[in-house]
């Protein structure tokens, strides 16, 4: 059971469809780095065949202090999507480490709100994506003009972007920004 639809409000169902359904069938294995209820595992999975691999604590976060029961409520809402489905609990800063570099065809980007936490989470998981490969921020737009920089993800996704722009082409930016890595010269 969903108990909001954050993931259509930032327009994430959008711009999937707009970025990743192209991909298909050739992308195959995608990686989430923030799950919440599941409303983007689940559009993947009605929407791709792909393989999904979820990170998330399950506890919540600093804007979410107080959720009961997040996994069970993440594993009723993909339950027919199970198999397709790999679960990773634990925090993004430790299990993001443990993943094959040039894996994932596509990544989503949306655990913590926090600068920081964002372009830790994007510094470690671009490694992980392969060459050509969409990632996706959410929550670009979040909290802008009502918190101070250091709390919103923006602040963390622009350091992100204008350090890594060598390897990157920016897509899009709106209430998400989309990016692809580029495919490198071989030298």
């Amino acid at each position: 059971m969903f108990t909001n639809n954050w993931f259509a409000t930032t327009g994430g169902d959008k711009n999937f469809e707009k970025y990743i359904l192209p991909l298909y069938p050739i992308a195959s294995e995608c990686l989430e780095v923030g799950c919440y209820e599941g409303r983007a595992s689940v559009w993947l999975m009605e929407n791709t065949q792909s393989e999904l691999t979820v990170i998330d604590t399950f506890k919540g976060g600093e804007d979410l202090p107080d959720e009961k029961d997040l996994l069970k409520r993440f594993k009723e809402n993909i339950e027919p999507y199970k198999e397709r489905i790999k679960i990773v609990e634990g925090t993004s800063s430790e299990k993001l480490k443990e993943l094959a570099p040039n894996f994932f065809d596509f990544i989503y980007i949306d655990g913590s709100h926090l600068a920081k936490n964002v372009l830790e989470d994007a510094v470690l998981a671009f490694p992980l994506l392969r060459e050509g490969g969409i990632m996706i921020f959410d929550d670009y737009t979040w909290g802008i003009g009502r918190l101070p920089l250091l709390e919103l993800p923006v602040t963390g996704i622009d350091a992100f972007l204008f350090v890594y722009a060598d390897q990157l082409e920016i897509l899009e930016k709106n209430s998400q920004c989309i990016i692809r890595k580029k495919v490198m010269p071989i030298q």
